[in-house]
């Protein structure tokens, strides 16, 4: 196999999982959002319909403005608030993850081209 593959299937997968651990957290933020608009109906329009996605949005920035003010503390609902505060914390590690993980790759990709 050639360098320039190499260096191609490396970023492609880093690509590609990167994607898929996105969505996944994603998808357990649409969950929240879910219960919490069938706990807490008025709550959520209150909020504006909060929901996290991969695009910007206005329900996209509601979200994120729920999780950086954490709002959810004020529900009264402790499960539902641990469950913010989870997503919080994850997002927050997958982002990390991800910086940390690009610079892998592009140390690799910088190696492996010289």
């Amino acid at each position: 196999m050639e360098t320039e593959q190499v260096l191609g299937l490396i970023v492609l997968g880093w690509l590609i999982a990167s994607v898929l651990l996105a969505a996944r957290l994603i998808r357990k933020g649409r969950q929240l959002t879910a219960t919490l608009a069938r706990r807490h109906p008025e709550t959520w329009e209150a909020l504006g319909r909060p929901q996290p996605g991969f695009l910007y949005s206005a329900r996209r920035s509601k979200f994120t403005r729920l999780l950086l003010s954490r709002e959810y503390e004020n529900l009264d609902d402790p499960e539902l608030s641990a469950g913010f505060e989870a997503y919080r914390k994850a997002e927050a590690r997958l982002l990390l993850i991800l910086l940390a993980s690009l610079a892998v790759v592009a140390v690799l990709v910088f190696a492996i081209s010289r």
